[in-house]
């Protein structure tokens, strides 16, 4: 009996012992220590946010098309949203790390989970990662929406890029 117990002792430790990831609860309490982040620790808040953001999108895909705020549809969606973000405390404290970060300064791996997340309107985007909104002559993302003052739905430009004001002087 008690080699069995012994057994189970050093199983436990070995599994703890053996996982080298960090939680979300670790990762804020060497954030708030000020502790040096580790890649481990990037991955865990870049796995974080990106799980929240997966999550959110379905609430932006309703909540993007409404006309306005006080539409029943964007009401429950707002509402939803609110209630999914509850369930990470930490959300807040992750994101501005993130947004903060330079991008060259995640490994290779870390990198490859900011390009796979960036996808989804709720992810903090890394420093340099994006568009680069601080060239002049770009005026904003091109994006599949159409000019929405009521009346006119045209979509002026639609896919990936910049749109670049023509109009400024050099």
């Amino acid at each position: 009996m008690l080699g069995i117990l012994m057994m189970a002792v050093m199983s436990v430790a070995m599994v703890s012992c053996g996982s080298n990831t960090p939680t979300a609860e670790d990762v804020a309490k060497k954030l708030d220590s000020k502790e040096t982040l580790t890649q481990n620790d990037y991955a865990v808040m870049l796995d974080y946010c990106g799980d929240y953001a997966k999550k959110a999108q379905k609430y932006f895909d309703i909540i993007n098309p409404q006309p306005n705020d006080s539409t029943a549809e964007y009401q429950r969606a707002a509402d939803d949203l609110a209630k999914l973000s509850e369930k990470y405390p930490y959300l807040d404290m992750f994101r501005g790390v993130v947004y903060n970060v330079p991008l060259t300064d995640f490994d290779e791996a870390n990198q490859k989970k900011v390009e796979e997340y960036s996808k989804y309107q709720a992810f903090p985007l890394p420093d340099g990662a994006g568009v680069n909104m601080t060239n002049p002559t770009i005026v904003g993302d091109i994006e599949d929406m159409p000019f929405s003052n009521g009346t006119d739905t045209t979509v002026i430009a639609t896919g990936d890029g910049v749109a670049v004001d023509t109009n400024v002087a050099h």
